[in-house]
């Protein structure tokens, strides 16, 4: 036998059959047990994790986070694209889990984005598990049911399958792979329970509902203004005790009465540093769980920056993070729409995948994305475009919003001859830029063409109108209330700027037919 042939034959021995098992681990003392340990260190330590989680839970802070990960979820949608766009049995599976999940209520108490968002959540607890229900519907296997199971039902063993935990069998039982779907944060071989965020927060949640103690108690010692009072020398012990019964009404009745030579003030604690330490505590704690929940300490610590692309750097990471999120729900429902898939098409086909997007409003930058496509010689979708834009497509021509150009931009014939002006400068500028000039020298000549349109429709009547109200004998209340018919409405500044060009008109015209 050659070489060659017989590391072929060693290697048919041993495909398919892994040697670093847990079993053959000589530091596992549970390497031979059914069900494999958590090893995370709340559960070890406490193993009422469920109650701790729910507590940690509970926290303001905590919630607010929480809910500032599930509204980025709920701000996704989701749709499922075809396995093989070139298999009619792969569209086949595509449109019966469209028809599945557009039809299908998963539970009685949730949609179908809520139940992802709960598979979600396995990033707080380490694992989530959904119960499949199938039954027959119109000739088609389908789950019927999707059912979120508490975390305390369920272990796995040393390959990380799933063991129900049931009345009697407390060490869990073996269930098929398609009745129930684990959703998983961060698992491994070595620990199929996956990580808990809510188990980073244990030890700051602990110490900041110890500082809230403290510090309620400081602020009922504290919170009130100590009074003092001072008696003179000598002053008799009975004396001494009544000024003390007042000073301990003082603080019900608002006020005192003392005999005179008595002195009274009143003493406010105040603390260095700004803050006090129970409160410098209870930051500090918080900072710390936002870290571990939302992996933003831009925000969960309220840093003193305000610098742009510090915060643009914050805003890209959080994305990230939310993204890695939602890759949990889509895998476990992936893996539903393969069996779903596998049971009414058998093997070999593939399944539809889901995936989440958000839909894009219309903006400038997208939309330059597509103008710099078509420059470029590429020939984007416009149905597409508008699509992801949100833009509804005209119904005819007459709808249209189009282009800016010489065809189809004409003035009205009743505007103003600043906005005939501003028309004349567009048409300038695009007839220069079409005839190949500079962006700077298309610019000058628009330039030109507005004072240009400004003088033959401004400057011009206005100098006309001057004359003939001049010779009518017309005050100037009337000349302005007739400008303001020819150029719109105008102030007295505006007024007298209108009239010294006329005159300047008047005088460089003149000037020009002797010259003529």
């Amino acid at each position: 036998m050659t070489p060659v042939r017989g590391l072929v034959q060693s290697l048919k021995g041993w495909l398919g059959k892994p040697i670093a098992t847990a079993d053959s681990d000589p530091q596992r003392f549970f390497g031979t047990l059914y069900a494999l340990p958590n090893p995370d260190p709340i559960l070890r330590q406490m193993g009422q994790a469920d109650q701790v989680y729910l507590s940690i839970m509970a926290d303001a802070h905590v919630m607010g986070e929480v809910r500032s990960v599930r509204g980025s979820f709920r701000a996704q949608e989701f749709r499922l694209t075809v396995g093989d766009k070139d298999d009619a049995a792969a569209a086949a599976a595509l449109d019966l889990c469209r028809e599945w999940l557009g039809n299908q209520q998963p539970n009685a108490v949730a949609d179908w984005l809520e139940v992802m968002w709960q598979m979600t959540t396995s990033i707080f607890t380490g694992y989530k598990v959904h119960e499949l229900v199938w039954e027959v519907v119109d000739g088609k296997y389908l789950p019927t049911q999707v059912l979120d199971r508490p975390n305390r039902r369920f272990k796995f063993d040393v390959n990380g399958a799933p063991l129900l935990i049931s009345k009697g069998n407390f060490q869990g039982v073996p269930v098929e792979p398609y009745q129930f779907e684990v959703s998983r944060n961060m698992a491994t071989t070595d620990n199929p329970y996956g990580i808990a965020l809510l188990s980073s927060c244990f030890w700051p949640w602990t110490f900041k509902t110890g500082g809230w103690r403290y510090f309620v108690k400081y602020c009922e010692r504290h919170g009130l203004p100590w009074p003092v009072a001072r008696y003179p020398a000598g002053t008799p012990e009975s004396e001494q005790q009544q000024l003390a019964d007042a000073l301990g009404g003082m603080i019900e009745a608002g006020y005192l009465v003392a005999q005179e030579g008595t002195g009274v003030e009143l003493l406010v604690p105040n603390s260095s540093g700004g803050k006090l330490p129970q409160q410098s505590l209870i930051d500090l704690c918080n900072r710390e769980m936002s870290k571990a929940l939302t992996s933003q300490a831009m925000v969960g610590e309220q840093l003193d920056v305000g610098a742009r692309a510090a915060s643009d750097t914050a805003k890209d990471r959080q994305d990230e993070v939310h993204d890695a999120d939602r890759d949990i729900a889509a895998g476990s429902m992936n893996r539903i729409l393969a069996w779903i898939t596998r049971f009414n098409f058998g093997d070999g086909v593939a399944p539809p995948t889901l995936e989440f997007y958000k839909r894009e409003t219309a903006g400038k930058a997208r939309a330059e994305t597509y103008q710099i496509a078509v420059n470029l010689g590429a020939k984007p979708s416009r149905k597409a475009m508008l699509d992801e834009l949100d833009m509804p497509a005209a119904e005819d021509d007459a709808d249209a919003l189009l282009p800016a150009t010489a065809s189809n931009l004409q003035p009205a014939p009743t505007a103003k001859p600043q906005i005939k002006a501003d028309f004349t400068a567009l048409q300038g500028f695009s007839f220069a830029k079409a005839a190949g000039m500079t962006e700077d020298e298309a610019m000058q000549l628009a330039a030109d063409a507005a004072d240009q349109a400004i003088e033959d429709h401004m400057i011009a009547p206005v100098y006309s109108m001057l004359v003939q109200f001049e010779q009518d004998g017309k005050t100037l209340a009337e000349f302005q209330a007739a400008l303001q018919d020819l150029v719109g409405e105008v102030d007295d500044e505006a007024l007298r700027e209108v009239i010294d060009r006329a005159l300047t008109y008047s005088m460089l015209r003149g000037a020009a037919t002797k010259a003529d």
